[in-house]
């Protein structure tokens, strides 16, 4: 705010900051991208989803202790995103089972699009978890099963 104005102009700035959301250019110009593009664009742009997927999931590994199940971790990323999920133990072999709603207003405010959505999270969750696999589901929806480490 520049000094020497009014009050009643300073009040004006402070609410129109508190009611507009946060601006968002990068979701809608996805979502275009992706309804507008021929087929080796929309590609282009999912591999390049699925890569930082992956080299954010490789940081998110290299900042966490090594007692942190990948599991554990991939939920708990999920959570502070805001997009639910259920997480389950598979008793017979050990593995855990995460399932993701594809209709939560959470995913698709975190992602532009459900095809950029599935390369990244598939990205992420091989990183880390190389043996683990992400399947994309009907309505969006997505399930990640993490194979027992054995340990």
């Amino acid at each position: 705010m520049r000094t020497g104005t009014s009050f009643a102009r300073d009040w004006q700035l402070i609410k129109v900051a508190r009611s507009l959301r946060r601006h968002d250019v990068a979701g809608p110009l996805v979502r275009r991208l992706l309804a507008d593009a021929p087929p080796g664009l929309t590609e282009g742009i999912t591999a390049i989803a699925g890569r930082l997927g992956e080299e954010n999931g490789t940081t998110l590994l290299a900042h966490t202790e090594e007692r942190f199940d990948p599991p554990t971790l991939m939920e708990g990323l999920l959570l502070t995103w805001g997009i639910p999920c259920q997480s389950v133990d598979d008793a017979d072999d050990g593995a855990v089972t995460i399932t993701i709603d594809g209709a939560a207003a959470a995913l698709r405010e975190t992602f532009a699009d459900v095809r950029v959505a599935v390369p990244y999270l598939t990205g992420y969750v091989r990183a880390l978890q190389p043996d683990a696999v992400l399947e994309a589901g009907d309505g969006g929806s997505m399930t990640i099963r993490f194979p027992s480490r054995g340990e």
